[in-house]
């Protein structure tokens, strides 16, 4: 265990002070392209295109290539959706790890880090993650988007989510964490700042992973739907006067998967593990306000969807 060093905290910190960058796409948001760093910023170093990660930090910092001497941000395949996934290692030294999107280090504010061409106002973030270690939770992962615009040179903030990941999880996670608007501006932003952090705690542990993939700035999850498995799912009542729902399928696996029951702002209301292969699964949302929900099924196939409507 060591007390948490380097730039985490201060960078995070920083990015509440970002100016705009130029242009408009948003890439690699589902980190399935990565490639060799070959320039004096982070040579040699495996890295998610259209992001930075600890290692370029610490080469700007020290002025010098850094050759993967951290390397606690890794390429793997245990991916909740496609080839790839990103994994948040806090090292042997008791180092965090972190990831910013945008591919800007230092220009002329020692503060202008990351940051991507972003003009809407999504109701909230979402990506899934896998957490675990010994002191997973108390280790304080962390994510921070702020959404910007300059005016007259300055940056000013239009929305931002800052929130820790709570509870360990072993099976991908939906995280879905609503953007709080700044009351005195309707504005659209013109810029996304957004890093994720393994740890912010005073001292974090050796060994706490936190993967991350898909990640959404929108109001639905992104992710590859099964036609023929969603007309294998039936629910029943639906609408359902209690909040409880019976599913079934003639797929019985399909009702084993993992599932996560959304609102009508994204925000998760309810979530289930994996279970065994079954004809039925009841599904209970006892103290959810009547409304329209949505219930994602994760299979090895795609995503299953069912609107569910509680009266």
């Amino acid at each position: 265990m060591k007390t948490l060093t380097r730039f985490t905290l201060a960078l995070a910190a920083s990015l509440l002070s970002l100016g705009a960058t130029q242009g408009q796409a948003v890439a690699n948001l589902d980190l399935e392209t990565w490639a060799t760093r070959t320039t004096s910023v982070s040579g040699g170093v495996e890295a998610p295109a259209n992001w930075l990660t600890d290692d370029d930090f610490s080469a700007e910092y020290s002025g010098q290539p850094q050759n993967g001497s951290y390397n606690t941000l890794v390429k793997t395949t245990d991916a909740n959706s496609g080839s790839y996934a990103a994994k948040l290692i806090t090292d042997a030294s008791g180092y965090a790890s972190y990831f910013v999107l945008g591919t800007r280090v230092a220009t002329a504010s020692p503060n202008s880090y990351g940051g991507v061409p972003f003009t809407s106002r999504p109701a909230q973030l979402q990506f899934y993650y896998k957490l675990a270690g010994a002191s997973a939770v108390a280790d304080s992962a962390y994510v921070l988007l702020e959404l910007t615009r300059t005016v007259n040179g300055a940056s000013q903030t239009v929305g931002f989510v800052s929130q820790y990941l709570t509870s360990t999880a072993t099976s991908y996670t939906l995280a879905s964490f609503p953007i709080t608007y700044n009351s005195a501006t309707t504005a659209a932003p013109d810029s996304a700042h957004l890093v994720f952090v393994s740890g912010t705690a005073a001292n974090i542990t050796t060994g706490t992973t936190v993967y991350i993939d898909d990640i959404n700035l929108g109001n639905a999850v992104t992710a590859t739907r099964n036609p023929a498995l969603n007309a294998a799912l039936s629910v029943a009542p639906n609408p359902s006067p209690n909040g409880v729902f019976t599913l079934s399928s003639t797929e019985p696996a399909l009702l084993g998967a993992p599932y996560t029951v959304t609102d009508a702002l994204g925000r998760v209301v309810a979530q289930g593990a994996s279970v065994a292969a079954t004809a039925t699964r009841q599904l209970e949302l006892p103290t959810v306000p009547a409304g329209l929900y949505t219930l994602q099924l994760r299979t090895a196939q795609g995503i299953v969807t069912r609107k569910l409507v509680v009266q």
